[in-house]
């Protein structure tokens, strides 16, 4: 009985860990850049892995967490300085020394004429040097599906690249649209991926398949907190059992 009440018990945290997941994409629907996370279980039902690691009691648990890097949509602002990526890459930027990537691209230019995050973050060019751009303060600026950068009609020398890392599970989250690239993978210039100026791309979470998730998780966290109290039952009943006579 105590193995049962145990494996009951760790499906209900597993279950009340999910929902944490489901209700941050909730909370990030409309956070620009947004890529929602995935949960998956594993269950330990048998073999030496149960023998050793949960010493014969059937677990269950969140096996991984993973980002979900697929495009979202793309929505028209009209401003210069706002870019969007259309296929897989990322933006470079450093963030407190160290190298980060984003697909959140709103920009604007710095009293010097840097290309910075709104969050005052350099943007990094092709080169991986900060993109300057000294003289196009207060000027037109067009960006290309490429990631040149003209100002006022004139090519400015410098270019907006699009990254994109050979393994994105070795992207850890820095903060909802901030990421950084752990060791074991390494990045590219991105052949295929389109720089669109004027947009952004919005959240991929989808709010309806979420909601259903939610309900699906909380039904099933009610049906295991029914065995646990079903269990605690029993074990009551056992108790008065044994103090008969």
């Amino acid at each position: 009985m105590v193995s049962g009440k145990y494996s009951a018990l760790s499906g209900a945290v597993a279950r009340e860990q999910a929902m944490a997941n489901i209700a941050n994409n909730l909370a990030n629907v409309s956070t620009t850049g947004f890529k929602r996370d995935r949960i998956s279980f594993e269950s330990m039902l048998r073999g030496s892995r149960q023998t050793r690691q949960t010493r014969g009691i059937n677990y269950s648990r969140i096996r991984r967490i993973e980002t979900d890097f697929s495009q979202g949509p793309l929505r028209q602002t009209g401003r210069s300085l706002d870019v969007a990526i259309e296929g897989k890459g990322f933006f470079k930027i450093r963030s407190r020394g160290t190298t980060s990537y984003t697909r959140v691209g709103s920009f604007a230019l710095d009293q010097n004429g840097t290309l910075k995050t709104t969050d005052g973050f350099a943007v990094l060019g092709d080169s991986g040097q900060e993109i300057q751009l000294p003289d196009a303060v207060g000027k037109p600026i067009s960006i290309d599906e490429q990631g040149n950068i003209s100002v006022n009609g004139t090519p400015a020398g410098a270019r907006l690249q699009v990254f994109t890392v050979s393994d994105t599970s070795r992207l850890k989250k820095i903060g909802n649209s901030l990421y950084t690239l752990q060791s074991g993978a390494s990045e590219q210039v991105a052949e295929s991926a389109r720089v669109i100026q004027g947009s952004l791309e919005t959240s991929n979470v989808n709010m309806m398949e979420e909601m259903v998730r939610m309900i699906d998780t909380q039904r099933k966290f009610e049906a295991l907190h029914k065995v646990l109290k079903s269990y605690s039952t029993l074990g009551q009943r056992q108790s008065e059992l044994g103090t008969v006579g």
